[in-house]
């Protein structure tokens, strides 16, 4: 099994864009609301806040606009004890998606309205990589950024093969969005980013949509996806873990949820937990942070599934797309289940 070599002193970093998302109220559908709850986040920001209240030292590195907006995402970072400082400003907007939340039969429904966005209009030229890496020891970055434009896709690549130079951990989320970019495009990035990632994140999907692998879609789940692992890491030695969860989904309102971490050699996987739904945004990227911080935090590999896998679980609770939960409530739901009262 590989292990990951990591500075404890330093900083993990997430670079993307962060949205205002705007949420109707009591369930209702946009056509109907006059009013929408505010909040901010973003995939990679998602990820860097939840590890964050896990007690790691964390910065965001993104573009804004320069006026109140831009700010109000800035404080809601350092409320979680985020690092701003790298954070550019400049010409552009905040990019917003609206969110209808479902319910029953009815699905979720996202609109993006992001065009414009000041980091999609970011010049590479604006990031100092030398600057962003200074005090880094993971890299954290998703498919979705560097789908928001050339220069991004660019700087993306850039990023984490000065990461590697510099021996920082480089984690990638596929994190594939149709109404960003086109497989092929997702897959072309892909093959050019994978041989710099440590820790990848890739689901069943991804292998037959994205890299193109032979799937059966009828084998048993676990048994074919530490066959694609496999496979992958014979393609890619650089890698060391990769990650991924099952969802079923009963209704809009009730899911069930089992992860699996690979280590190289073995495939490890979570208990099925099945759970009511107040919010699912964000659901993915709690499971991200869960993984990195018990790899980071050197779990075993069963507890460090098991614990990705509850924090995700937990997030379904919490309206907003950030996991407003610390160490030991993940803990806690691991040792006592679903349903207890904790006094």
């Amino acid at each position: 099994m590989k292990r990951l070599e990591i500075n404890s002193n330093n900083k993990i970093l997430g670079f993307g864009e962060i949205m205002l998302r705007l949420t109707p109220t009591n369930f209702n559908k946009i056509i109907q609301s006059n009013s929408f709850d505010a909040t901010y986040a973003g995939g990679e920001a998602n990820v860097i806040c939840s590890l964050s209240s896990f007690n790691h030292d964390t910065k965001i590195v993104t573009k804004l606009p320069e006026n109140s907006l831009g700010e109000k995402v800035i404080r809601d970072m350092r409320a979680f004890g985020v690092d701003t400082k790298d954070i550019v400003k400049g010409e552009g907007r905040l990019g917003i998606y609206f969110l209808e939340t479902g319910h029953g039969v009815r699905n979720s429904e996202v609109i993006y309205d992001r065009k414009y966005s000041a980091i999609s209009m970011a010049s590479k030229d604006e990031f100092d990589i030398d600057k962003i890496l200074n005090d880094v020891k993971l890299v954290h970055i998703s498919g979705i950024t560097p789908a928001l434009s050339k220069d991004l896709y660019e700087f993306s690549l850039e990023l984490v093969k000065e990461a590697k130079k510099r021996n920082i951990i480089v984690s990638y989320d596929s994190n594939y969005r149709s109404k960003l970019w086109s497989l092929d495009e997702a897959s072309k990035f892909m093959q050019e980013i994978l041989p710099f990632v440590d820790i990848a994140f890739l689901g069943i999907l991804d292998f037959k949509n994205i890299l193109k692998y032979d799937v059966n879609m009828e084998n048993d789940i676990e048994l074919e996806l530490e066959r694609l692992y496999k496979e992958l890491c014979k393609n890619y030695s650089n890698l060391k873990y990769m990650a991924s969860t099952k969802r079923t989904v009963n209704s809009a309102n009730n899911n069930s949820l089992q992860g699996f971490l690979f280590n190289g050699e073995k495939l490890e996987k979570s208990k099925v937990y099945t759970f009511d739904i107040l919010d699912r945004v964000g659901g993915g990227d709690s499971f991200t942070a869960g993984v990195l911080h018990g790899l980071i935090s050197d779990m075993k590999c069963s507890d460090a599934i098991e614990f990705a896998t509850c924090a995700s679980v937990l997030k379904h609770s919490i309206i907003g797309d950030i996991n407003m939960v610390d160490e030991k409530n993940v803990t806690t739901l691991m040792k006592n289940g679903v349903g207890n009262i904790n006094r």
